[in-house]
């Protein structure tokens, strides 16, 4: 049984060997190459354009009243030194 096995085995292994020797080696592949014709373009560049166009709006203004008088304040800072 022992002998059986080991000249089946034997066999496989040698024709496997013999097939892949008679394998036609498999040569590089190149890389594909496309040429193509020379292309003009013609065109404008697009330029962004915004018009913005307000209504009129009519400004009022309207005196500020001083509730408080800063003078002494001020003429008190004046008088202080500064350093």
């Amino acid at each position: 049984m022992k002998r059986l096995l080991l000249v089946v085995l034997s066999v496989v292994l040698t024709t496997g060997a013999v097939a892949r020797a008679e394998e036609p080696e498999r040569k590089p592949r190149s890389p594909k190459v496309i040429e193509l014709e020379a292309m003009v373009i013609e065109g404008k560049v697009a330029k962004p354009q915004v018009f913005y166009v307000l209504g009129r709006s009519r400004v009022q203004y309207q005196n500020l009243k001083l509730q408080r008088v800063f003078v002494d304040r001020i003429v008190e800072g004046a008088k202080k030194n500064p350093f």
